[in-house]
């Protein structure tokens, strides 16, 4: 994003980690994003399916949003979203109109490859289990491990979760399962 930028001779104002999945309307920063946004400026993604794989009755709305908060969408990869940057080069009507068409037809597809993606690994999965193959997720030990050292340290739950970036049920698990090592070591 940044080589981008620098090669369009734009400054990004500020950077926004969207830690939700493209899949949910309701994105604590995309939120942030559009209340902290000026009239004209620029949204700046890599590729659409990072602001949306959403639904197209919900895209719409999101892209309402956008358009109401009056930013404007630059995706890395689709050079026709480019022409804002330019400054000098009048973006014509018939230029706003192909980028957003650009815009909602890489929407459709991200959700498009989201649910194809869904599918097939509910495929795969299904085909694992009639072969008596399918294991599950595997919970990850060595994360379980560093969440007991550090409550066993008295780290809050909060700490835990800040410093190794994990859910708070994981830490609920990890935690369970330390209590049954605890009062089986009892017995």
């Amino acid at each position: 994003m940044v080589q981008f930028s620098d090669s369009k001779n734009v400054r990004i104002a500020s950077f926004y980690t969207e830690t939700q999945s493209g899949t949910k309307i309701e994105r604590p920063e995309l939120g942030r994003l559009i209340i902290d946004s000026h009239p004209g400026d620029v949204l700046l993604i890599e590729k659409v399916d990072r602001l949306s794989r959403l639904p197209f009755e919900q895209w719409k709305v999101l892209k309402s949003k956008l358009v109401k908060a009056n930013i404007h969408i630059v995706v890395v990869d689709q050079p026709m979203t480019h022409g804002i940057l330019s400054g000098t080069e009048e973006h014509t009507m018939i230029a706003k109109v192909l980028t957003e068409f650009m815009i909602d037809l890489a929407a459709a597809m991200a959700r498009d490859d989201y649910e194809t993606r869904r599918k097939q690994q509910a495929q795969g999965i299904e085909k694992a289990k009639t072969l008596g193959k399918y294991l599950g997720r595997q919970p990850d030990h060595g994360l379980r491990q560093n969440i007991r050292l550090l409550l066993d340290e008295g780290k809050s739950w909060s700490q835990v979760q800040s410093l190794l970036k994990c859910s708070r049920s994981t830490i609920a698990k990890a935690a369970k399962l330390n209590e049954l090592k605890t009062d089986e070591s009892i017995l």
